[in-house]
């Protein structure tokens, strides 16, 4: 994988929130389109995170890409981790809710990855962007006058993702170009958190929502309705056509808790059955007693 990691220096006030700066910590996912069957799955190809170091009173970022398709499951695990160590600090990003942590969990979903973290504290820009005089990040560095020299769009993973993969001509400048983009963002939210209360008032506690990041009990809540509702098209010997059209339809994880929810209702089937049958037996033998 490609990696970088920097601290720099800076002026950063807190504007923003009437909390700990310490607390803020930026987090940007960029994706891929993978095709399968004529379907767009989101793919996870890497990653920006930023937050102030109390020690150094220093800004660290840390940008990291992939190299091969292979990789991205060992990135999904470090970006988690770095997560489940800032779990209790507040995650701030455009459109954070609605697309970066949606695209996480359904890679962490559709990986079989686990995850510590069930919870965390988020607040998203694009609330504001749908309100006010500026449209996307750029627009929101500019409303707020933060110099951010952008020289590309998010478009560009998109495009150009499997190009480095490929290692494709020019790849190395489409690299560097991908570090530039996020290296700019990232230099300047703490800029918005400066600049924030020149144009907007300070966001509260009750404007931070907790969103849920292990999406494991939901999960498994629908795949409980599922089953619930097509168990009893299946027969202990035979399944139904359409019985196998659905199981063809279904993710590993739910097909074996449909097999698990089918296996009980067959076990307490016939423990219902031996029950019957104990209570005959003890009826006849009273009787003939």
């Amino acid at each position: 994988m490609y990696k970088l990691e920097i601290k720099i220096d800076g002026n950063f006030v807190n504007n923003f929130y009437p909390g700990s700066i310490y607390d803020l910590v930026f987090l940007d996912l960029e994706f891929w389109p993978h095709y399968i069957n004529g379907k767009t799955i989101q793919r996870i190809y890497g990653y920006t995170i930023t937050r102030l170091m109390k020690s150094s009173k220093k800004q660290y970022i840390k940008i990291k890409f992939l190299e091969f398709e292979f990789e991205e499951e060992e990135l999904i695990k470090e970006i988690m981790q770095d997560i489940y160590i800032l779990k209790d600090k507040i995650f701030i990003g455009f459109n954070i809710k609605d697309s970066d942590l949606v695209t996480l969990r359904n890679r962490l979903i559709t990986l079989s990855l686990p995850s510590n973290v069930e919870k965390i504290n988020v607040f998203d820009f694009i609330k504001y962007s749908q309100s006010k005089e500026y449209r996307g990040l750029n627009g929101l560095f500019e409303y707020l006058g933060v110099k951010v020299n952008k020289t590309i769009d998010g478009s560009f993973f998109h495009k150009k993702a499997k190009k480095v993969f490929l290692k494709k001509q020019g790849w190395i400048n489409i690299l560097l170009n991908m570090f530039e983009y996020c290296l700019e963002d990232a230099a300047g939210y703490f800029g918005i958190v400066s600049a924030w209360s020149n144009k907007f008032p300070q966001i509260t506690k009750d404007m931070i929502k907790s969103e849920l990041i292990n999406s494991s009990l939901n999960e498994e809540k629908l795949i409980v309705e599922l089953i619930n509702k097509n168990v009893e098209i299946f027969s202990s010997d035979i399944l139904q056509p359409f019985s196998v059209q659905l199981v063809s339809n279904l993710k590993v994880a739910e097909l074996e808790a449909l097999i698990t929810k089918i296996v009980q209702k067959v076990i307490n089937e016939e423990i219902q059955k031996l029950k019957h049958e104990y209570l005959l037996t003890q009826i006849t033998e009273y009787i003939q007693y």
